[in-house]
């Protein structure tokens, strides 16, 4: 694997590259560059994009921001989180199977391994609260419960450690955790050190309970420092701005934003705590329904950090199968960290199979790392939105034969049709990309794969309709095709 850095007026691009490939780079408007790849001669042989063996990472470092450089997060983090289906459950001896304890942890991360979810791209197991003793010990450092935790979170990290796994803990940039567990307030270099080297952790979750809001712009850059002085790579995860900056927007201040924010942490969380309800992903759903690329919270995540709209509530009980699927479907639009909080022990196979579907996380994942924004809902059925999210360009060949790739690549858009009724069953939701996609695109013919059903259907001239049901979505891949191409007929 070739890992090169370019920098071309200096916009230094990373490329990870699994097949040697020339490229250009041409400037499309001011800050953004397209970039295409030619395949080398004689180098085999190459399919769509779920079967090219191609991977590249485009990190661009805009003229005017630049995102935390720890050289984590390069595409939104994916693992287990205990809180929302936990909580701070502490009484071990009434529900030894789920309290905060090593054994749970253990227990999620072991079924993570064996269940294909490391395999999907999953791969932090992270404590939330509660982990830790009432009082800090008497050398004043952070201790864990030895009643819950007897081995110690040194020999839990080492575990998962020896799994493939990675480790994330949770602490407050205040005087005390939510739940009233020792903050960090007062210890910033220290803690840090306890869990950089004591604990040997690779993600922290930062909460801001028990704290001045006020200084949240001096004291979260002030911690993620003391974290980057212990040397060790650890995923920073802020709830700032949180709650407190939704009601005072803050948060929607281009340079508090930018050069705050985006700066200091790998993710940070934007808006209310998740509930296991439609109600409440439907809320965050709502939120996010962004009008375009120069909103200022979709041009802030990208490569580096992202915008954090909470846990995946996929696989407990407040969901039908059909909310889960868009809660999933959305957060690939979002570019969100997937982090599950559910009982893997427990969790029903349909439920499991939206959470490693595979195409769906590519997109998730794509490298490209631009968030998705809604086009809005005219002239569409009443309650129904379309939202698309730019991806990195895919090759195309006729009826995915195995055959040499074409030299040229194809505009790719990962598209949601969101039917928001709750009643009144189906309804047809039309993707027209001259109307729904920038600069009204003139595709006469493109191509589209059904990335819920996990099947490719075929080639579309002018527009593509699909039935969605009432709190559902459908989930697409498109992608343009030259006329010269376009001999199959719609599927």
């Amino acid at each position: 694997m070739l890992r090169k850095m370019i920098t071309d007026k200096h916009y230094p691009i990373t490329a990870t590259l699994q097949i040697p490939l020339s490229y250009s780079m041409t400037e499309v408007d001011h800050g953004r560059y397209r970039l295409m790849f030619t395949r080398a001669a004689g180098m085999g042989k190459c399919h769509l994009l779920w079967l090219c063996k191609v991977s590249i990472v485009i990190l661009l470092s805009w003229p005017t921001t630049q995102g935390l450089d720890n050289g984590l997060a390069l595409t939104p983090p994916m693992g287990w989180l205990s809180w929302e289906r936990f909580g701070c459950q502490i009484n071990c001896t009434k529900w030894p199977d789920s309290c905060i304890s090593e054994r749970l942890y253990l227990r999620q991360g072991r079924l993570m391994l064996e269940h294909g979810y490391v395999d999907a791209g999953y791969e932090y197991v992270r404590i939330d609260d509660c982990w830790s003793a009432p009082e800090r010990g008497v050398d004043g450092r952070l201790v864990e419960d030895r009643v819950r935790f007897p081995h110690g979170l040194k020999n839990l990290s080492s575990t998962l450690h020896s799994w493939g796994l990675k480790i994330g803990l949770y602490g407050d940039i205040g005087t005390q955790t939510c739940v009233g567990y020792p903050g960090f307030e007062g210890y910033f270099e220290q803690d840090a050190w306890t869990l950089a080297n004591e604990f040997e952790i690779d993600a922290i979750k930062v909460d801001a309970c028990h704290a001045n809001e006020s200084d949240f712009n001096i004291t979260y850059p002030a911690f993620g420092r003391a974290l980057n002085k212990t040397g060790r790579p650890i995923l920073y995860s802020c709830c700032w701005p949180s709650d407190y900056y939704e009601q005072h927007n803050h948060w929607e201040n281009p340079d508090y934003l930018n050069y705050g924010i985006k700066q200091t942490c790998n993710t940070w969380r934007n808006y209310f705590d998740v509930f296991d309800s439609w109600e409440s992903v439907s809320k965050i759903i709502d939120f996010w329904a962004r009008l375009g690329p120069e909103d200022i919270m979709v041009k802030a995540g990208g490569p580096g950090g992202w915008n954090d709209p909470d846990m995946l509530v996929i696989g407990n009980p407040g969901l039908s199968l059909s909310e889960q699927q868009a809660q999933f479907a959305m957060y690939a639009i979002f570019a969100a960290p997937l982090m599950m909080s559910t009982d893997l022990r427990t969790i029903s196979d349909e439920s499991r199979s939206i959470l490693l579907n595979t195409d769906i996380i590519a997109v998730n994942q794509d490298p490209l790392g631009r968030q998705g924004w809604c086009v809005g809902s005219k002239p569409l059925p009443e309650n129904s939105r379309i939202w698309i999210r730019e991806l990195i360009p895919t090759w195309w060949n006729n009826s995915h034969q195995v055959k040499d790739c074409p030299p040229q690549t194809s505009d790719s858009w990962a598209v949601v049709l969101e039917n928001r009724n709750t009643i009144f069953w189906r309804q047809a939701i039309t993707f027209d990309p001259q109307i729904h996609l920038p600069n009204g695109h003139s595709w006469h013919s493109f191509f589209v794969r059904d990335l819920i059903a996990r099947k490719d259907l075929g080639i579309f001239e002018n527009n593509f309709t699909a039935l969605v049901d009432e709190s559902s979505v459908g989930m697409f891949m498109v992608f343009f095709i030259s006329s010269s191409e376009s001999g199959a007929e719609e599927a």
